[in-house]
């Protein structure tokens, strides 16, 4: 079973840069978004199972510096319009 999630990032004011290029090294992550409002970017990151985003976001994505706070969305099921 495979897994996609969006997580959002809070990064300390003068990171973003820093951070998203820290973000785009992890193979599993297939976008990233800067964005305005709450968060200051959004990745989606797509994995094998449940335990191997926990490693990702534990072991690789809350090490990096720049990082304030994260929120993980799973995606359950994924509309695509037409």
């Amino acid at each position: 079973m495979s897994v996609s999630a969006y997580i959002f990032f809070e990064v300390e004011l003068g990171k973003t840069r820093q951070v998203v290029d820290e973000l785009r090294k992890i193979p599993n992550i297939v976008r990233v978004a800067i964005v305005t409002g709450e968060y200051d970017v959004i990745v989606r990151i797509n994995v094998e199972n449940l335990e191997e985003l926990f490693h990702i976001t534990t072991d690789r994505i809350h090490m990096i510096e720049g990082i304030t706070d994260t929120q993980t969305a799973v995606i359950e099921k994924e509309e695509i319009q037409e």
